[in-house]
């Protein structure tokens, strides 16, 4: 079917429309955003068309190449983290002008890994994510920025070489390059378990799980504001699609390689995640090991091996996605002109802005998964699918890890409610990162409210065939 790739086809027209305009207009990097912006709209249309489309699931080129519900359903949700992405750093002068045109190539690879069912789509997709993100960790001009670039770019090399060696002697043992087709082939067992551990190292180090995690904190600190966001929400989407795919279609078979070890990397990824969160007085390492702990929430859909775990781990990628947002949103808009912001900048927030504090509040009780947010819904979808799985050890620990990271979230809360010292200083509100801010809270109330058309929606998606 011609136009199954639109959206990836559109989003490089973007990258191409955002470089021109850059190049045609140095002194107005306004019309790069929004270039960029457009592009990820038409995508985002285009992947709704597709999403009623009869013909599908459909292979491509020689099977390396999957566009199905599963793959739509990623689309749409690195599609949100780029569009949050690029509205949070609307036209700041500090990222440079070529900050929307590496937030597409990004976004591309991201779409090219929901996509993937060959070994070289998959390291490809794993490298054009990761490049441009090098290159964004590093861009917000000041040195702890070009640290974290460095440390980006020294580990992620390192992980993409032990991934390339694993994806290599799977080849050796099975002979084939395509995930579907690995079950069906006769494997040479030590190759294939050698290969196999190397290339989950590979994906759970861009997942960010202990003990593959050490780059995360400082790569997050340095980074600036919204390429966190985009990193704390797109790479994690993206990552968790790819290993889903990989081990559900290639090992389901196989489960007992791989399934027990990431169990326990689950629960002590989502127990050490939160307890780490809960010293940090820097609101972006505060984020980032609460997005470790996340990792390990993710990590129990695919743990749970199940239909219930695929549904859960995709609805709970949006609810954190969402709150990820919003979090970011306030804290950029709380920063100003500082590279970050720390406990202490959000004392007395209550009484300089009630309703960026509403909006954080929502943000960190559905992180934390209180009632009546998406965070609560998503890790309960998560839990269901732990116990439907037998997997009780699965779901002590994500219930233990939530208590610990209630704590870690309610300490910015608690500085924020507290009376502050002086005149009250007005925040600005771009009108962009408000955008951001409104839809991403008021989605995570929809979610925690009425969530069943989004569930509908993930439903069909994790509806594989080899799950039937």
């Amino acid at each position: 079917m011609s136009g199954a790739l639109g959206p990836e086809y559109t989003i490089v027209l973007g990258v191409f429309a955002t470089m021109i305009m850059v190049m045609l207009a140095k002194n107005r990097t306004i019309l790069a955003y929004w270039a960029a912006l457009a592009a990820v709209v038409v995508s985002g249309v285009w992947t709704i068309i597709l999403w009623s489309d009869r013909a599908l699931p459909l292979s491509l080129y020689a099977q390396g190449v999957t566009v199905d519900g599963f793959s739509l359903v990623i689309n749409g949700l690195v599609l949100l983290a780029s569009a949050g992405a690029l509205l949070i750093g609307w036209n700041d002068e500090r990222y440079g002008a070529d900050f929307p045109a590496l937030v597409l190539l990004a976004l591309l690879g991201m779409m090219v890994l929901g996509l993937a069912n060959n070994f070289l789509v998959l390291f490809l997709g794993i490298e054009l994510l990761s490049l441009p993100l090098y290159i964004l960790a590093a861009s917000g001009g000041y040195a702890e920025s070009r640290e974290a670039g460095l440390k980006y770019l020294l580990l992620g090399a390192f992980s993409s070489g032990i991934l390339l060696f694993g994806l290599a002697l799977l080849y050796g043992a099975s002979g084939t390059m395509v995930f579907t087709q690995l079950g069906n082939s006769p494997l040479i067992l030590p190759l294939a378990g050698a290969g196999l551990a190397l290339t989950v190292v590979g994906l759970v180090f861009k997942l960010g799980i202990i003990p593959f995690h050490m780059w995360v904190p400082d790569v997050y600190e340095g980074s600036p504001l919204p390429v966190t966001s985009y990193m704390a929400f797109g790479t994690k989407v993206a990552a968790a699609a790819v290993l889903l795919r990989f081990l559900f279609f290639g090992f389901s078979l196989a489960v007992g390689w791989w399934e027990p070890a990431l169990g326990y990397l689950a629960v002590l990824t989502m127990v050490a995640g939160n307890l780490l969160a809960l010293a940090q007085k820097d609101m972006k390492r505060l984020l980032a090991y609460s997005g470790i702990a996340n990792a390990g929430y993710v990590l129990v859909g695919i743990s749970a091996h199940n239909q219930s775990g695929a549904r859960a781990m995709l609805f709970y990628l949006l609810v954190y996605g969402l709150a990820v947002l919003a979090a970011f949103a306030v804290f950029t808009m709380v920063a100003g002109d500082r590279k970050s912001v720390s406990l202490n900048d959000l004392t007395g927030l209550a009484r300089r802005s009630p309703w960026l504090t509403a909006f954080l509040t929502v943000a960190m009780l559905s992180l934390a998964g209180i009632p009546l947010t998406g965070g609560f819904v998503g890790k309960f979808y998560l839990l269901q699918a732990a116990l439907y799985a037998n997997e009780p050890g699965l779901a002590i620990g994500l219930v233990v890890g939530a208590m610990i990271g209630l704590a870690a979230y309610v300490r910015p809360l608690q500085r924020a409610f507290q009376a502050g010292d002086g005149a009250v200083v007005p925040i600005r509100w771009p009108i962009a990162g408000a955008v951001v801010v409104i839809i991403a809270v008021l989605g995570t109330i929809g979610l925690g409210v009425y969530p069943a058309p989004i569930v509908h929606i993930v439903n069909h998606s994790a509806a594989f065939d080899w799950l039937h």
